[in-house]
């Protein structure tokens, strides 16, 4: 009986072992990571899209870009609660409408601005900055391709593609965002319609003495346009709660 018993634990020992070494090498495949989510869309793009007349809407399309998201986020950091303690809010309340559009005049009493809308231009590799006191009309009628008449300093942007220029405007944080859409695409819906889509190439030529057409040839030449926009909030907890909202355009001329 003895001798049964221990056969029986050593035979018990052999499987145990041979079981331990089974597992042993068994592969167990690790859980696959998921892949981080995508950026969420803000959908102001969308919403100023939607705030345009139907004519502007045919003239340009919106819609997200993570760069200029990135850039305004950046730019954002340089606007403390200092800023809007004192001359800002002393602006917001004689100023009309709720969204500022930050022009020369702007940037000289508050220079946070200056140094959000620089980084924005560099950043974005803005080829038509607003270098003067300009307003939002004049701002996108740079685009145009022919405002290189009579102004030689814009002719070289005839050929150029993907010129752009960003527009920043700054809002007391408390503004509903769809109210503040709703004066920005007031300020660019004209502008927009009147931007050039088709354009004779003999002109152009006259200006640039370059074809523009890419087989070299003196007919028409069409150009689209595209934008963006990105909105950058921030509480000041040191400027007792106030908010400061910056909302960011950027238009893109395109040779189609």
């Amino acid at each position: 009986m003895k001798l049964k018993k221990i056969a029986s634990l050593m035979l018990a020992g052999v499987m145990a072992v041979s079981m331990l070494a089974g597992c042993s090498t068994t592969t167990v495949d690790p859980e696959p990571t998921p892949d981080p989510d995508p950026t969420p869309s803000t959908g102001y793009s969308a919403m100023l899209q939607s705030k345009l007349s139907a004519h502007a809407n045919s003239s340009i399309t919106l819609s997200d870009d993570n760069d200029l998201n990135n850039a305004l986020d950046y730019a954002g950091g340089y606007v403390g609660h200092t800023t809007i303690s004192h001359n800002f809010l002393k602006d917001i309340q004689t100023g009309s409408g709720v969204a500022h559009y930050v022009d020369q005049r702007l940037c000289t009493k508050l220079a946070a601005l200056d140094v959000a809308m620089d980084y924005l231009n560099d950043t974005l590799d803005t080829k038509v900055v607003n270098n003067g006191d300009v307003n939002v009309a004049g701002q996108i009628k740079k685009l145009d391709p022919w405002q290189a008449k009579g102004e030689p300093t814009e002719a070289a942007y005839f050929t150029k593609d993907d010129v752009n220029t960003v527009l920043l405007y700054v809002v007391d944080g408390s503004v509903a965002m769809d109210n503040v859409m709703d004066e920005i695409a007031g300020d660019i819906d004209t502008a927009v319609i009147n931007l050039t889509k088709v354009g004779d190439s003999d002109v152009l030529a006259d200006k640039t003495g370059t074809a523009v057409d890419g087989d070299g040839t003196y007919g028409d030449v069409e150009f689209s346009y595209t934008g963006s926009v990105a909105v950058y909030n921030d509480v000041y907890d040191a400027g007792h709660g106030m908010s400061i909202s910056l909302v960011a355009v950027e238009i893109v001329r395109h040779i189609a």
